[in-house]
């Protein structure tokens, strides 16, 4: 199984920010040397968190859990804006909806514990959307349901993990929002069944543009 994409996204490009911390000019200046894997930017959230009282595994949740929620709200809304689809469409209103109420409840639980999530997609995603917008009709839209399918298959991986959370907040915010990735995932496979994505060499290829939200 390949890493989640949210986890290869250098905690740099996050710009999480521990509140009231007077010493994390030091502590960033050494986090920036690590980039890229998974335990370079575990361990990157680890230092540059180390005052919050939250564990290196609920710190590393909530990193990929904010900027995924925000990609696919970003992704979403292009969609609604591009599209002619009504079932592409349809899906792209509901992922911008449920995952807006999400990002919403995650940054409050994030504040409460000290920590501030981004307010704007990181570079790489940023690529990404504006890649998408050089797409068109069926190419966007199966572009699209592949990145949702393969987006919501890692994402569900992640919240389940933190299903066992020890930190009360979020273990009942990972419980309560599981079943709604899941509820995502299906629809996003029934829509991709539909355009037959599996197809992939009739034409309506992607060429350049990842099927992956971390490029």
């Amino acid at each position: 199984m390949r890493i989640p994409i949210f986890f290869m996204i250098t905690l740099t490009a996050f710009g999480l920010q521990a509140c009231n911390n007077n010493d994390r000019g030091g502590r960033d200046a050494a986090a920036t040397s690590a980039t890229g894997s998974l335990a370079d930017t575990t361990q990157r959230a680890q230092n540059y968190t180390a005052d919050v009282e939250v564990n290196g595994d609920e710190k590393s949740f909530i990193l990929p859990a904010a900027v995924g929620g925000m990609m696919e709200v970003a992704a979403g809304n292009l969609i609604i804006q591009k599209s002619v689809n009504p079932s592409v469409k349809a899906f792209a209103v509901r992922m911008v909806k449920d995952h807006t109420k999400a990002n919403i409840e995650l940054e409050k639980i994030a504040k409460a514990k000290g920590l501030t999530v981004p307010a704007t997609l990181p570079e790489e995603q940023m690529k990404h959307i504006v890649a998408m917008k050089t797409l068109s009709g069926r190419t966007l839209d199966v572009h699209y349901i592949t990145m949702m399918i393969n987006d919501h298959a890692e994402t569900e991986e992640l919240f389940g993990k933190a299903t066992a959370f020890k930190d009360g907040d979020l273990k009942t915010f990972a419980l309560n929002t599981l079943p709604v990735i899941q509820e995502h995932h299906k629809l996003a496979g029934e829509i991709g069944k539909k355009l037959n994505i599996s197809n992939v060499n009739n034409g309506d290829d992607m060429g350049s543009v990842s099927t992956s939200s971390g490029h």
